[in-house]
C-alpha cells in the first residue's frame, strides 16, 4: 500500500479499465478448440446460454465466499448448458470446461484501455488510492498484477471474494472497509445499474464512462473536486 490517504477512488474492470473481446462466450470458444475443433462453433453460438446463471445475474443472492476452485465448480452448470445447446458431446464439453478458468485469465486476451494508467496515475498523484471493484471470479487480483497495473492499484476487491455482486450494497461496504475510506470516495465505471447506481445507492458519487466520457475524463472531474490541478496537463476539452 503507498499511503493511508482516506481518498479512494473504484474503479470497475471489465468494459472500464480493460476489454475483452466476446467474454466468456469467446472464452467457451477458445477452449473448446483445441479439444474439438471439427465442430466449428464460434463465439456467437453461446451468448444466449451464457446471459442467466452467473451470481452477477443475482445481485440481490449473498452467498458464501468460496475457494477458487469451488467458485469454477459452480458455474459448472452454465458452461455445460452452453456447450450442451450448441451441439457439444459431453466428454468434449467436460474437458473444455476444465480450461476455461486457464482461457478467461489468458493476460493476452485482454486490452488495457489507452488512457487507463494516466488516469489511475493522475489520481495516485492527488493522494487518492485506486481500488478496482468487480464482478468477477477469484483470480481477478493475478490479471491486475499481470497487465501491468499492479504500480496503479491498492487493492482489488472481486464478488468472488466478497459472495456479493454490484450493485449489492454489500460489496461496496467492503471494499470501503478494505480501502480505509473516508468521505470523499468515487466510482467509475461503464454499467449504469451494476456501477452507478449501486454506487449512488449507497451514498457515492459515481462517473459513468463510455462515448462522450473517457477515463481521463473521469480522473479530470474527480481531481478538480479537489481544486487541485490535474498531474501532467491541463484538463481534457470538451
Amino acid at each position: 500500500m503507498r499511503n493511508r490517504t482516506n481518498r479512494v477512488v473504484l474503479w470497475d474492470f471489465d468494459g472500464t479499465l480493460v476489454s475483452r473481446e466476446g467474454l466468456w462466450s469467446s472464452t467457451l470458444e477458445k477452449a473448446l478448440q483445441p479439444i474439438a475443433p471439427g465442430l466449428g462453433l464460434a463465439a456467437a453460438d453461446f451468448p444466449a446460454e451464457l446471459s442467466v446463471g452467473f451470481p452477477w445475474h443475482s445481485p440481490d443472492i449473498v452467498r458464501v465466499t468460496q475457494s477458487a476452485a469451488a467458485w469454477w465448480a459452480a458455474q459448472h452448470s452454465v458452461f455445460l448448458r452452453a456447450y450442451t445447446v450448441a451441439g457439444v458431446g459431453r466428454e468434449d464439453a467436460e474437458r473444455a470446461i476444465a480450461e476455461i478458468p486457464i482461457e478467461y485469465y489468458r493476460p493476452s486476451a485482454w486490452n488495457l484501455a489507452e488512457d487507463a494508467i494516466p488516469a489511475l496515475a493522475r489520481t495516485a498523484a492527488v493522494g487518492y488510492r485506486n481500488v478496482i471493484l468487480s464482478n468477477h471470479a477469484p483470480e481477478l487480483p493475478n490479471l491486475v498484477a499481470d497487465l501491468g497495473l499492479g504500480p496503479w492499484i491498492d487493492a482489488t476487491v472481486t464478488s468472488a471474494a466478497v459472495g456479493a455482486e454490484k450493485p449489492n450494497p454489500r460489496i461496496f461496504a467492503r471494499a470501503m472497509e478494505i480501502a480505509g475510506a473516508g468521505e470523499d470516495v468515487w466510482m467509475v465505471g461503464d454499467n449504469r445499474i451494476a456501477d452507478i447506481a449501486g454506487a449512488e445507492a449507497v451514498g457515492l458519487r459515481a462517473i459513468q464512462v463510455g462515448p462522450g466520457c473517457t477515463l481521463t475524463d473521469a480522473a479530470w472531474q474527480i481531481i478538480q473536486s479537489t481544486g487541485a490541478p490535474l498531474p501532467g496537463g491541463s484538463a481534457p476539452s470538451q
